[in-house]
């Protein structure tokens, strides 16, 4: 798969120490020991560790995790560095200053060239880009969130702090876990929002799969990229690989954008509903940062 994968152009590896108890990592790093390094952009993660029952040392977002983590991701990657870093989750405990410090620390040292953040809330995600700015430390460049057109929750906070900022945004999960590639029914373990959203969601992906020619999985891709975002894929056989990169070849008009919006639209709640509506009532133009309706 990482062999296609390359064939095809493909250059960005997203992977974590939590992963398969770190055997997803010694599986790239086999693979990067197959080709030139350099022609590759390797991600990892830490936060979750690659322990079964990780100590409360050695787990979370603290610096002594992060420093025991980097080095074991990269032996088992079988590289020098990581060209992006992510926390992988906010553990709720550790200070952002020590998470953003430790970052720095980790890319003067050259162990990592950019530094992300993964499962933050906006709020800590605004401290943590607004901190290392003015403390002249390593910037925050790029979030790894879930987002696709059954979870559309960035809407609110995220997507706007993220262009305001100008940070990158990887988008996990594109398919819901599988959810929108497939032609109907439901997983046994989807939840309740996704067994109310799919129906309305999948009829119109499917309308314009067949417009298109495409696949569905094509169609959820292809808007999670018009939505300016870099979708995580994670095929499990060749078949899967093909139809997820069809996405790159597919052009979504304005209008089958405007139709995935509205068939996958959340309520943006309070206060971003009521601020539209005073801005609306004032003859304010600005920029919508949520639903496109």
């Amino acid at each position: 798969m990482l062999h296609a994968f390359a064939d095809a152009g493909g250059n960005f590896l997203d992977t974590s120490s939590a992963y398969q108890l770190g055997a997803a990592e010694e599986m790239v790093g086999a693979f990067l020991a197959e080709v030139r390094r350099d022609d590759f952009v390797v991600a990892s993660k830490y936060g979750r560790t690659a322990f079964a029952s990780p100590a409360a040392a050695v787990a979370g977002s603290h610096r002594k995790a992060m420093r025991a983590e980097v080095e074991g991701s990269l032996r088992r990657l079988r590289t020098d560095h990581l060209d992006v870093y992510f926390v992988h989750y906010d553990d709720g405990l550790t200070p952002i200053e020590e998470i953003m410090r430790g970052l720095d620390d980790l890319a003067r040292a050259g162990k990592i060239v950019h530094a992300g953040l993964s499962n933050f809330s906006a709020w800590r995600l605004a401290s943590a880009a607004t901190l290392a700015e003015l403390r002249g430390w390593t910037p925050l460049a790029v979030l790894q969130l879930q987002y696709n057109l059954l979870c559309r929750d960035l809407d609110r906070e995220h997507l706007p702090l993220a262009r305001a900022r100008g940070m990158g945004v990887m988008a996990y999960s594109p398919l819901a876990s599988g959810m929108l590639g497939r032609a109907s029914g439901l997983p046994p373990a989807a939840g309740a929002q996704a067994v109310a959203d799919l129906p309305e969601v999948h009829a119109v992906v499917d309308e314009i799969a067949r417009e298109l020619g495409a696949s569905r999985a094509s169609i959820a891709l292809a808007w999670v990229l018009a939505k300016g975002l870099f979708p995580v894929i994670g095929p499990r056989t060749a078949e899967q690989l093909g139809a997820n990169l069809a996405a790159l070849e597919l052009h979504l008009t304005d209008q089958q954008v405007a139709r995935l919006d509205h068939a996958s639209a959340r309520p943006l709640g309070y206060p971003y509903e009521i601020l539209e509506k005073v801005r609306e009532h004032s003859g304010l133009r600005y920029p919508r940062s949520g639903n496109v309706l």
